[in-house]
């Protein structure tokens, strides 16, 4: 027999019912959903019964573009995001080193377009802070990095590669010598940072992730520990891509992976902070470079038939305008050569598209391309000043369209590709709502519906039915502490008399102004009916029956 959950005393998201207060779980579906009196006549069929004290339960979130293992390292390790100069750098290095005692050292997150002073600490620098280790430290867009010379002492052909210098490593260098060193990983320690990965996931209440595995970007072995270990009862839900062009290789890999696509960090070009996205123009900060393509209009349209003849979902990860460019054109010939209806049913997908044009976002819609995008992109790196308008100029005004691709009825998820931003739910949606651009931001409702139904939608018609709460559909929740609510749309006119009772509209919680967010806490987790996180402080509003 499956077991029941009674959850009571609720503030619940359920647009279909408005005034729910309570709602039942049997196995991993919702079974009921209404007010106290009704909760009442359930509540001796429930196992476990949640007293929620008033607290806000919502369809949990899916995080559409993450690297679990990557953001498990940074989380048990060395975390470079608040970092500020190169001393502050040096001697947080050498800390770390001395805790490891010789062993490889694995960091991530610095970004010296924050810094007061953009200068790195160079190769001798960063080998005497760590008396010679093997030094990996990856730049906050994971497209460029800093490394010792032991490190490249065990990857000598990197020299000869594209992106080799005495600074910073980029493109085909950086593949190299990234391979390598999340290779040197042992298994223990692999299973340990997907494990944290996963429960930090969980603690910000989300429920799904898309893990963007490949063969430039982690390994076949990677994707395979981290899928036995989200079998396990309780664990998000996860769908794999890999990253490779089509191939007899690459669909065994999917296949054994059960892979959701041949896609994700499929490359056509880098990252605007290591100026490696490609660009019609050059950087405004360097003009002598474009940036780096990694692949041709033809390739792309080459992927893209052989993946919707394969019935496959298919995506690249694209960037700079050019590379947007590539991409679509790329998906306008692939349209012409395969069924239209087929090709439209498996919503291949654009990671970041970050610079897209206007008729870009039309043809996204008309081929039923999906987006998925990183609010806090913009909001760490869009600001007047900041490292778009940096490295673009006034490029930067017209970046992150995720509200002109929702108004055009573009299928729009968010993520946070972590470890590049964390995967804080909230403050995406908070950083949605105040996109730089008045022109681009979303209602609270439309950015809180692309982190939570819409990644569900991107994976598929398949999934449609999920990130709902409805009587049938998988309890995949969350629950928070939230102080206060409000309707949250893009004019402000309409935002007070929309909370009315009478109006039967849900709110949602008021996260704040642009420069003041609040942020709710999370207390309780479900996947697919399974209590998987309880904050400390709630686990004595849960009774169970055993």
């Amino acid at each position: 027999m499956s077991r029941r959950t009674l959850i009571t005393n609720a503030a619940i998201y359920a647009p279909s019912v408005p005034f729910a207060t309570a709602m039942l779980i049997d196995g991993p579906e919702i079974a009921w959903i209404g007010d106290h009196s009704g909760a009442e006549v359930h509540r001796e069929l429930a196992d476990t019964v949640i007293h929620a004290q008033g607290h806000f339960l919502a369809p949990g979130f899916v995080d559409a573009h993450v690297h679990a293992t990557s953001t498990g390292i940074m989380l048990n390790g060395l975390d470079l995001t608040g970092v500020r100069n190169k001393k502050q750098f040096l001697d947080l290095l050498s800390d770390y080193a001395k805790l490891l005692g010789g062993g490889a050292v694995l960091g991530h997150g610095w970004d010296e377009s924050n810094w007061e002073d953009p200068e790195l600490p160079t190769r001798v620098e960063i080998d005497r802070a760590t008396w010679g280790s093997v030094v990996y430290l990856s730049r906050v867009d994971v497209h460029s990095a800093l490394v010792s010379n032991s490190l490249i002492a065990q990857v000598p052909e990197s020299r000869a590669l594209v992106g080799f210098s005495d600074g910073p490593v980029t493109q085909a260098a950086h593949g190299a010598i990234r391979t390598f060193a999340l290779g040197s990983v042992s298994g223990s320690q692999r299973r340990e940072a997907q494990e944290g990965f996963f429960a930090n996931a969980l603690s910000h209440g989300i429920v799904g992730v898309h893990e963007m595995a490949g063969p430039q970007i982690s390994s076949h072995q990677d994707a395979s520990s981290l899928k036995e270990l989200a079998s396990r009862a309780g664990m998000p839900h996860l769908a794999i891509y890999w990253g490779e062009l089509f191939s007899t290789r690459a669909q065994e890999i999917i296949s054994d992976l059960e892979a959701n696509g041949a896609g994700g960090d499929l490359f056509i070009d880098g990252a605007i902070g290591s100026r490696t996205a490609f660009l019609r123009d050059p950087y405004s900060d360097n003009e002598e470079t474009h940036g780096a393509n990694y692949l041709t209009v033809e390739q792309v349209a080459e992927h893209l038939v052989a993946c919707t003849q394969a019935g496959i979902q298919a995506g690249f990860h694209v960037i700079g305008d050019q590379a947007c460019e590539i991409a679509i054109q790329g998906a306008v010939l692939a349209a012409s050569e395969t069924s239209e209806s087929e090709f439209k049913r498996l919503r291949h997908r654009f990671e970041h598209a970050e610079m897209l044009a206007e008729d870009h976002i039309a043809i996204m819609r008309n081929l039923g391309l999906s987006a998925s995008m990183q609010p806090l992109f913009d909001a760490w790196w869009g600001n007047p000043n900041g490292m778009y308008e940096t490295r673009l100029g006034k490029r930067s005004q017209q970046m992150n369209r995720w509200g002109s691709l929702h108004t055009a009825g573009a299928t729009v998820c968010f993520s946070s590709d972590s470890p590049v931003t964390p995967n804080t739910p909230w403050h995406a949606v908070h950083a949605a709502i105040h996109h730089h651009t008045s022109d681009e931001r979303m209602s609270g409702r439309a950015a809180f519906a692309a982190h939570t139904r819409g990644g569900w939608r991107a994976l598929g018609p398949q999934f449609d039915s999920e990130g709902v709460i409805e009587v049938g559909a998988t309890a995949n929740l969350a629950m928070w502490r939230v102080d206060d609510y409000q309707v949250s749309v893009p004019d402000s006119r309409v935002t007070q008399w929309s909370t009315d009772p009478r109006s039967a509209t849900v709110p949602l919680p008021n996260l704040g102004d642009a420069d003041s967010p609040l942020t709710p806490a999370n207390v309780c987790t479900i996947v697919t009916g399974h209590i998987s996180y309880l904050e400390d402080d709630f686990s004595d509003r849960v009774s169970r029956d055993v």
